[in-house]
């Protein structure tokens, strides 16, 4: 059986589970149009706009990709008790099969990430927020939430963008829970509370993260290999996965591998998403039988489609396949120990 082969098979099985996700949900605004003048104003251009759009971004992109997987995701998360969080809770109804668990918090705005686009490319970005903590009585209701799910879950994505939901209490209580009913865990952290999720299945920074937690430079490819090594002893993961942007994913496992693979993609027309996408299909194939390897493959394909589009959105299942047939048969790049890693 072919590389491709095994990858089309794993893809034919996904789907259909219960996959809870933890995290900041968000509205992502688009702002399309043509820049051609600069304003009178300042010496800033001028976007003459011709259309928008809004999606679903943070968690809820996470839960997006999920469901175009074809899995039945759990939403757990908190916004704001405003005209924001009411047209994002509109947008997950719009999306079957998930089951929503969000709490609105007077104290806070909905986040909001406002994207200007000039000739489909991205030239601004505006943020409406808060960072600050959210109160104990929100992240217990949750965390209650949850438990209750959670022996019909077949996995959990914690995504922490920093925006206050996931504290330090809130984490442990949520790693509990997890390890108590022995769900598989996923996690794609931020700069705040990085080494406070011991004992995930799978810890997925990016190579800014990595490079703030442990304060170095990461500039060439055996100090980022030993990197991921050492982040992933620290942080007790089974599996570490870090993303690489334009130079591929690296994954460092059990046994002392550490495997790259380099970028799947033709050409970048938006990064924006793609850490999302990674994470669900990773979800979504682990949760099928897939080892974390063919699960790294998956996502990696998956990158490179998100990269190739415009704009925060979902990658399908047809998507997929077609990355799949383009690239699932390239090898990985480099062994950083000299080991060999499990198949792929």
């Amino acid at each position: 059986m072919t590389s491709r082969t095994r990858y089309l098979e794993l893809l034919h099985a996904i789907g259909g589970r219960r996959i809870g996700v933890i995290g900041d949900v968000m509205l992502d605004r688009s702002v399309f149009g043509a820049v051609d003048r600069l304003s009178s104003e300042a010496p800033i251009p001028i976007l003459d706009v011709s259309r928008q759009s809004e999606h679903l971004g943070g968690a809820a992109n996470v839960v997006t990709n999920l469901c175009a997987m074809g899995e039945r995701p759990v939403l757990f998360s908190v916004v704001g008790d405003d005209g924001d969080g009411r047209r994002l809770r509109a947008l997950l109804d719009e999306h079957d099969g998930i089951e929503p668990v969000i709490l609105a918090d007077p104290s806070r705005p909905t986040t909001v990430k406002l994207r200007l686009f000039a000739q489909n490319r991205h030239i601004a970005r505006a943020d409406f927020e808060s960072r600050a903590p959210i109160e104990g009585r929100l992240w217990r209701k949750l965390a209650a939430a949850f438990e209750t799910a959670a022996p019909g879950l077949a996995a959990v994505i914690i995504q922490d963008y920093n925006k206050g939901l996931l504290t330090a209490e809130f984490i442990a209580e949520l790693l509990r829970i997890a390890r108590e009913h022995r769900v598989m865990v996923l996690v794609d952290p931020k700069f705040e509370n990085f080494f406070a999720y011991r004992g995930a299945t799978v810890f997925k920074p990016n190579l800014r993260e990595a490079e703030e937690a442990l304060a170095v430079r990461l500039k060439d490819r055996n100090s980022i290999e030993r990197a991921a090594v050492e982040l992933r002893s620290r942080v007790d993961a089974e599996n570490l996965v870090l993303t690489l942007g334009r130079d591929g994913v690296i994954l460092a496992g059990p046994g002392g591998y550490c495997t790259r693979w380099p970028a799947f993609v033709r050409v970048v027309s938006d990064p924006a998403g793609a850490g999302d996408t990674v994470i669900s299909i990773m979800a979504s194939v682990m949760a099928a039988g897939g080892t974390a390897a063919q699960a790294v493959v998956l996502a990696n394909c998956g990158a490179g489609v998100i990269c190739e589009k415009v704009g925060v959105q979902p990658v399908d299942r047809g998507d997929l396949e077609d990355a799949v047939r383009r690239h699932a048969d390239a090898g990985p790049a480099h062994h950083a120990t000299g080991r060999t890693s499990p198949s792929s």
